[in-house]
Protein backbone atom coordinates (compact mmCIF):
# COMPACT_ATOMS: atom_id res chain seq x y z
CA UNK A 1 0.00 0.00 0.00
CA UNK A 2 1.38 3.37 -0.72
CA UNK A 3 1.70 5.90 2.29
CA UNK A 4 1.44 9.47 1.23
CA UNK A 5 3.24 12.83 2.78
CA UNK A 6 1.49 15.48 1.58
CA UNK A 7 0.82 17.78 4.54
CA UNK A 8 4.04 19.55 4.87
CA UNK A 9 4.02 21.83 2.29
CA UNK A 10 8.07 22.19 1.55
CA UNK A 11 10.92 19.82 1.06
CA UNK A 12 12.66 19.10 4.53
CA UNK A 13 9.53 18.84 6.63
CA UNK A 14 7.80 16.42 4.24
CA UNK A 15 11.35 14.37 4.08
CA UNK A 16 11.63 14.59 7.26
CA UNK A 17 8.08 13.15 8.07
CA UNK A 18 8.77 9.99 5.71
CA UNK A 19 11.96 9.76 7.62
CA UNK A 20 10.81 9.55 10.66
CA UNK A 21 7.68 7.37 9.64
CA UNK A 22 10.45 4.87 8.10
CA UNK A 23 12.20 4.32 11.97
CA UNK A 24 9.27 2.44 13.13
CA UNK A 25 8.68 0.06 10.19
CA UNK A 26 10.03 -3.30 10.35
CA UNK A 27 14.11 -3.33 8.73
CA UNK A 28 13.23 0.52 8.54
CA UNK A 29 12.19 0.13 5.01
CA UNK A 30 8.91 0.64 2.99
CA UNK A 31 7.50 0.30 -0.61
CA UNK A 32 6.31 3.27 -2.26
CA UNK A 33 6.34 6.51 0.21
CA UNK A 34 4.79 9.28 -1.91
CA UNK A 35 6.28 12.70 -1.57
CA UNK A 36 3.69 15.56 -2.48
CA UNK A 37 5.64 19.04 -2.33
CA UNK A 38 3.40 21.54 -3.58
CA UNK A 39 6.34 24.76 -2.25
CA UNK A 40 9.66 23.17 -3.23
CA UNK A 41 11.69 26.04 -2.72
CA UNK A 42 11.24 27.59 -0.15
CA UNK A 43 13.33 26.98 3.16
CA UNK A 44 12.63 28.29 6.42
CA UNK A 45 15.05 28.78 9.69
CA UNK A 46 13.80 25.12 11.20
CA UNK A 47 14.31 23.41 7.41
CA UNK A 48 17.95 25.27 7.69
CA UNK A 49 18.69 23.83 11.32
CA UNK A 50 17.64 20.28 10.47
CA UNK A 51 19.65 20.79 6.54
CA UNK A 52 22.85 21.00 9.46
CA UNK A 53 21.88 18.28 10.99
CA UNK A 54 21.68 16.27 8.32
CA UNK A 55 25.32 17.39 6.81
CA UNK A 56 26.60 16.96 10.03
CA UNK A 57 25.63 13.18 9.86
CA UNK A 58 26.50 13.06 6.12
CA UNK A 59 30.27 13.67 6.88
CA UNK A 60 30.67 10.35 8.27
CA UNK A 61 30.47 9.26 4.35
CA UNK A 62 32.43 11.71 3.33
CA UNK A 63 28.83 13.46 1.63
CA UNK A 64 27.24 17.04 1.70
CA UNK A 65 23.72 17.75 0.54
CA UNK A 66 25.00 19.60 -1.66
CA UNK A 67 27.02 17.17 -3.33
CA UNK A 68 24.11 14.88 -3.84
CA UNK A 69 21.78 17.70 -4.89
CA UNK A 70 24.75 18.77 -7.88
CA UNK A 71 23.90 15.35 -9.11
CA UNK A 72 20.51 16.37 -10.36
CA UNK A 73 21.44 19.91 -10.64
CA UNK A 74 24.47 21.43 -11.20
CA UNK A 75 22.96 25.04 -9.60
CA UNK A 76 26.65 26.47 -9.12
CA UNK A 77 27.61 25.79 -12.70
CA UNK A 78 24.25 27.12 -14.13
CA UNK A 79 24.54 30.32 -11.99
CA UNK A 80 28.46 30.86 -13.29
CA UNK A 81 27.64 29.90 -16.62
CA UNK A 82 23.85 30.04 -17.38
CA UNK A 83 21.92 28.41 -20.14
CA UNK A 84 23.31 27.15 -22.57
CA UNK A 85 26.64 27.35 -21.33
CA UNK A 86 26.46 25.47 -18.20
CA UNK A 87 25.74 22.10 -20.96
CA UNK A 88 29.57 22.04 -22.41
CA UNK A 89 30.53 23.46 -18.87
CA UNK A 90 29.71 20.61 -16.72
CA UNK A 91 30.72 17.75 -19.40
CA UNK A 92 34.01 19.24 -19.16
CA UNK A 93 33.81 19.45 -15.67
CA UNK A 94 32.89 15.46 -15.36
CA UNK A 95 35.56 14.55 -17.98
CA UNK A 96 38.00 15.79 -15.73
CA UNK A 97 36.49 14.82 -12.30
CA UNK A 98 34.49 11.54 -13.25
CA UNK A 99 35.47 8.49 -11.22
CA UNK A 100 36.79 6.04 -13.60
CA UNK A 101 34.44 2.53 -14.09
CA UNK A 102 31.10 4.85 -12.70
CA UNK A 103 28.23 5.53 -14.35
CA UNK A 104 28.23 8.71 -14.80
CA UNK A 105 25.19 11.53 -12.83
CA UNK A 106 21.79 11.97 -13.81
CA UNK A 107 22.61 15.67 -14.71
CA UNK A 108 25.05 14.21 -17.05
CA UNK A 109 22.20 11.44 -18.42
CA UNK A 110 19.65 14.39 -18.78
CA UNK A 111 21.72 16.44 -21.39
CA UNK A 112 23.66 13.87 -23.19
CA UNK A 113 22.91 10.75 -24.69
CA UNK A 114 22.92 9.15 -28.14
CA UNK A 115 20.85 9.51 -30.59
CA UNK A 116 19.05 7.28 -32.61
CA UNK A 117 21.69 7.37 -35.56
CA UNK A 118 24.33 6.12 -32.63
CA UNK A 119 26.69 8.74 -34.31
CA UNK A 120 25.02 12.07 -32.73
CA UNK A 121 24.62 13.23 -29.35
CA UNK A 122 21.24 14.64 -28.11
CA UNK A 123 20.43 16.70 -25.14
CA UNK A 124 16.98 15.82 -23.71
CA UNK A 125 16.50 18.41 -21.03
CA UNK A 126 17.70 20.98 -23.80
CA UNK A 127 14.74 19.61 -26.06
CA UNK A 128 12.11 19.64 -23.25
CA UNK A 129 12.52 23.20 -22.37
CA UNK A 130 12.05 24.33 -25.77
CA UNK A 131 8.98 22.10 -25.74
CA UNK A 132 7.04 23.26 -22.55
CA UNK A 133 7.79 27.08 -23.38
CA UNK A 134 4.80 28.77 -24.83
CA UNK A 135 6.82 28.90 -28.22
CA UNK A 136 6.71 24.99 -27.95
CA UNK A 137 3.14 24.65 -27.80
CA UNK A 138 1.79 23.37 -31.35
CA UNK A 139 -1.15 25.93 -33.12
CA UNK A 140 -4.27 24.71 -33.64
CA UNK A 141 -6.26 25.07 -37.10
CA UNK A 142 -7.34 28.37 -36.77
CA UNK A 143 -3.81 29.83 -35.69
CA UNK A 144 -4.10 29.99 -31.76
CA UNK A 145 -1.46 28.02 -29.85
CA UNK A 146 -2.72 25.37 -28.24
CA UNK A 147 -1.15 24.06 -24.70
CA UNK A 148 -0.32 20.44 -24.09
CA UNK A 149 -0.46 19.05 -20.69
CA UNK A 150 1.55 15.98 -20.90
CA UNK A 151 3.61 16.02 -24.55
CA UNK A 152 6.83 16.30 -23.22
CA UNK A 153 7.57 13.00 -21.94
CA UNK A 154 10.82 11.40 -22.85
CA UNK A 155 10.81 7.90 -23.13
CA UNK A 156 13.17 5.56 -21.41
CA UNK A 157 13.95 3.72 -24.55
CA UNK A 158 14.23 6.45 -27.45
CA UNK A 159 14.15 10.33 -25.75
CA UNK A 160 15.26 11.16 -29.23
CA UNK A 161 12.11 9.87 -31.11
CA UNK A 162 9.35 10.46 -28.24
CA UNK A 163 10.90 14.44 -28.22
CA UNK A 164 9.98 14.79 -31.53
CA UNK A 165 6.35 13.78 -31.58
CA UNK A 166 3.18 14.80 -30.24
CA UNK A 167 -0.37 14.16 -30.46
CA UNK A 168 -3.56 15.73 -29.21
CA UNK A 169 -3.68 12.77 -26.53
CA UNK A 170 -0.47 13.24 -25.06
CA UNK A 171 -0.15 14.94 -21.70
CA UNK A 172 3.35 14.69 -20.73
CA UNK A 173 7.17 15.53 -20.54
CA UNK A 174 10.07 12.66 -19.08
CA UNK A 175 13.40 12.75 -18.81
CA UNK A 176 15.26 9.41 -18.80
CA UNK A 177 17.93 8.37 -16.52
CA UNK A 178 17.59 4.72 -16.94
CA UNK A 179 19.87 3.29 -20.20
CA UNK A 180 19.06 0.04 -20.64
CA UNK A 181 22.48 -0.46 -22.70
CA UNK A 182 24.65 0.35 -19.69
CA UNK A 183 21.99 -0.48 -16.79
CA UNK A 184 20.48 -3.78 -18.04
CA UNK A 185 22.77 -5.87 -17.11
CA UNK A 186 24.38 -4.05 -13.74
CA UNK A 187 22.86 -5.90 -10.38
CA UNK A 188 24.91 -2.89 -8.19
CA UNK A 189 25.91 0.35 -8.46
CA UNK A 190 22.84 1.56 -10.75
CA UNK A 191 20.94 4.81 -11.18
CA UNK A 192 18.39 4.72 -8.63
CA UNK A 193 16.50 7.23 -10.02
CA UNK A 194 14.93 5.55 -12.89
CA UNK A 195 12.15 8.90 -14.57
CA UNK A 196 11.82 12.32 -14.30
CA UNK A 197 8.48 13.20 -15.61
CA UNK A 198 6.39 16.96 -16.49
CA UNK A 199 3.57 18.33 -16.63
CA UNK A 200 2.65 21.86 -17.66
CA UNK A 201 -0.83 22.74 -15.50
CA UNK A 202 -2.55 26.06 -15.97
CA UNK A 203 -2.93 28.15 -13.31
CA UNK A 204 -4.67 31.19 -12.48
CA UNK A 205 -1.78 33.72 -13.31
CA UNK A 206 -0.68 31.67 -16.44
CA UNK A 207 1.22 27.80 -16.37
CA UNK A 208 2.90 25.99 -14.16
CA UNK A 209 5.21 22.59 -14.27
CA UNK A 210 5.62 20.12 -12.43
CA UNK A 211 7.84 17.61 -11.62
CA UNK A 212 7.36 14.04 -10.94
CA UNK A 213 10.09 11.19 -9.79
CA UNK A 214 10.54 7.85 -9.61
CA UNK A 215 12.88 5.64 -7.82
CA UNK A 216 13.37 2.45 -7.92
CA UNK A 217 15.52 2.43 -4.24
CA UNK A 218 15.85 5.23 -2.30
CA UNK A 219 18.21 5.83 1.02
CA UNK A 220 16.63 7.97 2.99
CA UNK A 221 20.08 9.03 5.03
CA UNK A 222 22.76 9.34 2.59
CA UNK A 223 20.47 10.37 -0.26
CA UNK A 224 16.99 11.52 -0.02
CA UNK A 225 16.93 14.88 0.94
CA UNK A 226 19.88 15.74 -1.18
CA UNK A 227 17.91 13.93 -3.69
CA UNK A 228 14.88 16.48 -3.33
CA UNK A 229 16.87 19.52 -2.85
CA UNK A 230 18.51 18.86 -6.46
CA UNK A 231 15.13 17.84 -7.77
CA UNK A 232 13.89 21.55 -6.79
CA UNK A 233 16.15 22.89 -8.26
CA UNK A 234 15.62 20.53 -11.59
CA UNK A 235 12.17 22.21 -11.47
CA UNK A 236 13.00 25.84 -10.66
CA UNK A 237 15.40 25.90 -13.53
CA UNK A 238 12.95 24.45 -16.45
CA UNK A 239 10.39 26.32 -14.99
CA UNK A 240 12.55 29.61 -15.46
CA UNK A 241 14.15 28.94 -18.74
CA UNK A 242 10.37 27.71 -19.77
CA UNK A 243 9.16 30.95 -18.37
CA UNK A 244 6.69 28.88 -16.54
CA UNK A 245 5.84 28.93 -12.92
CA UNK A 246 7.31 26.43 -10.37
CA UNK A 247 4.58 23.64 -9.82
CA UNK A 248 4.05 20.55 -7.50
CA UNK A 249 7.25 18.30 -6.61
CA UNK A 250 5.88 15.17 -6.11
CA UNK A 251 8.60 12.03 -5.12
CA UNK A 252 7.75 8.44 -5.48
CA UNK A 253 9.93 6.23 -3.80
CA UNK A 254 9.04 2.59 -4.81
CA UNK A 255 11.62 0.78 -2.57
CA UNK A 256 12.46 3.41 0.72
CA UNK A 257 14.98 2.32 3.22
CA UNK A 258 16.48 4.35 5.79
CA UNK A 259 19.94 3.40 5.92
CA UNK A 260 20.48 4.24 9.68
CA UNK A 261 24.19 2.83 9.33
CA UNK A 262 25.41 5.90 7.04
CA UNK A 263 25.03 8.12 9.81
CA UNK A 264 26.59 6.27 12.34
CA UNK A 265 24.10 4.01 13.64
CA UNK A 266 20.57 4.19 14.98
CA UNK A 267 20.83 6.09 17.88
CA UNK A 268 22.88 9.03 16.04
CA UNK A 269 20.14 8.60 13.52
CA UNK A 270 17.05 9.26 15.67
CA UNK A 271 18.84 11.74 16.66
CA UNK A 272 19.40 13.58 13.67
CA UNK A 273 16.17 13.34 13.12
CA UNK A 274 14.73 15.19 15.99
CA UNK A 275 13.24 11.65 17.75
CA UNK A 276 14.24 11.11 21.84
CA UNK A 277 16.46 7.91 22.42
CA UNK A 278 14.37 4.45 22.25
Amino acid sequence: MAILFDKQARVVPTWLAAAQHLVKMPGREAMNIVLEIPDPLTITADDRAVIARVDAALAKCNLTLNTVAGTIFPLAIYRRHGRPGYYEAYKSMLKRGKKKGSWGTYALRMIDRASADGRTRINPLEALIKKLSDAGQPSREDGKMSSFTSAYELGISDPETDLGTATLDDVGGEIPTYDARLDALQWLGLPCLSHLSFKRIETETGYAVNLTAMYRSHHYCARALGNLIGLAQLLSFVAKEAKLEVGTLTCISSHAVLDADKWGGVPNTRATLGLPPR
